[in-house]
């Protein structure tokens, strides 16, 4: 989002706000049972008696922030050392022994859920945002269901055989980045064209057409504003998986609110601003050049050279819903990801190689074929 708090204050920087200094816990009014988000009914929900109440849904504290203060302050910030901590579990009184980086508690006693909220200690920065689950783990098994039955070039007992395995719903941390960008390019842009070339064979004379290309030099510039660029905000999650199941509604996003995490695992970031930027700073170039590539144009090209200047950045950190789900297949395990929002799903299959090499023989026999053709046709390719 391009709106930008230009009088931000320090704080947002800093570490161990007083609102992070306790356990959080959803006890339901009515019964005393645990309450918890429920993703099928959008509320926060009791599964004992069937209270529910909604979540506020405001967005007025998701502010982009400066990359640049974000970074000064990032070189003089000291995180704490993570270690171990004891807590009172409000449902049962049994005392519960946990690592504090771990944002959702578990109590082994009664199996109550809670917030560590003191987890996001460790990190620099607040998570500003969230969006809440939208879809439930039955959904997400239905998902794979339909998934795994998709796809020719895997095996055909895949369907029958692959064992659902973990499924569990969890709020992963991301940074989004947004970039003004001037960018200047050049490159030589080629046209295919035919001309006739007169041959013998066999002692008799005959023609084919040829291929040539006409090389234009062009250059030029364009500016592109990125807005949101996502990046996965944790080494622990599988970066190019997630990656194939986005696009998130970010216009979405609200408040974050730790009543929407109670019951729901969660991790805080371990990949700091400065580096998720590094890693949003080359896709960005990677979109720049190929938008440089359109703008060069032609049948083929060489030479194409961008050089690029970023300014204004900024940055929101959020938690973003997700089912990091795995199965098993021939005593493999093999991972997949659903998009808790919008439902879209990406993993790894196994590969059926007498389909693959099936399918190769097939494609080089109709290559060889049309070889043949221009051949008889008298067209020589370049």
């Amino acid at each position: 989002m391009e709106e930008f708090a230009e009088n931000q204050e320090e704080q947002e920087f800093s570490a161990n706000p007083e609102y992070l200094k306790r356990i959080k816990q959803l006890p339901c009014p009515t019964c005393g049972s645990q309450l918890n988000y429920s993703a099928s009914k959008n509320m926060i929900n009791c599964d004992h008696c069937g209270y529910q109440k909604s979540h506020d849904e405001s967005n007025d504290l998701i502010r982009e922030q400066s990359l640049e203060k974000a970074m000064s302050a990032q070189v003089s910030y000291s995180p704490s050392q993570i270690s171990k901590k004891v807590i009172d579990c409000g449902s049962c009184g049994a005392q519960l022994m946990i690592d504090d980086d771990k944002v959702s508690v578990r109590c082994n006693f009664c199996g109550s859920e809670k917030v560590n909220e003191t987890a996001f200690d460790k990190n620099l920065i607040q998570p500003q945002g969230i969006l809440p689950f939208q879809i439930d783990k039955q959904n997400a098994t239905n998902k794979f269901q339909d998934w795994i039955k998709k796809g020719w070039f895997h095996p055909n007992q895949l369907k029958q055989l692959a064992q659902l395995g973990d499924v569990h719903g969890i709020y992963v941390p991301f940074w989004t980045y947004d970039a003004h960008t001037g960018n200047n390019w050049r490159g030589d842009a080629g046209y295919y064209y035919y001309e006739t070339e007169t041959y013998t064979s066999n002692g008799e004379t005959k023609t084919r057409q040829v291929r040539k290309t006409r090389w234009v030099h062009r250059s030029g510039y364009f500016e592109r504003f990125f807005d949101d660029v996502l990046v996965v905000a944790s080494k622990n999650m599988p970066t190019e998986i997630i990656e194939k199941i986005f696009p998130f509604e970010l216009e979405k996003v609200i408040n974050y609110n730790n009543d929407l995490v109670v019951g729901w695992e969660s991790e805080i970031y371990n990949i700091d601003v400065k580096d998720g930027y590094g890693i949003a700073d080359q896709k960005m170039d990677t979109e720049i050049k190929q938008q440089a590539s359109r703008e060069l144009g032609g049948d083929t090209q060489r030479f194409l050279r961008v050089n690029s200047q970023k300014w204004g950045q900024t940055f929101k950190h959020i938690v973003l819903p997700l089912w990091i789900c795995s199965y098993r297949y021939n005593d493999k395990i093999y991972q997949f990801v659903v998009n808790g929002q919008t439902g879209k799903i990406a993993g790894k299959k196994p590969l059926s190689w007498i389909k693959i090499t099936f399918a190769i023989l097939v494609v080089a026999a109709i290559i060889g074929l049309i070889v043949l053709y221009t051949m008889n046709n008298g067209q020589t390719p370049e």
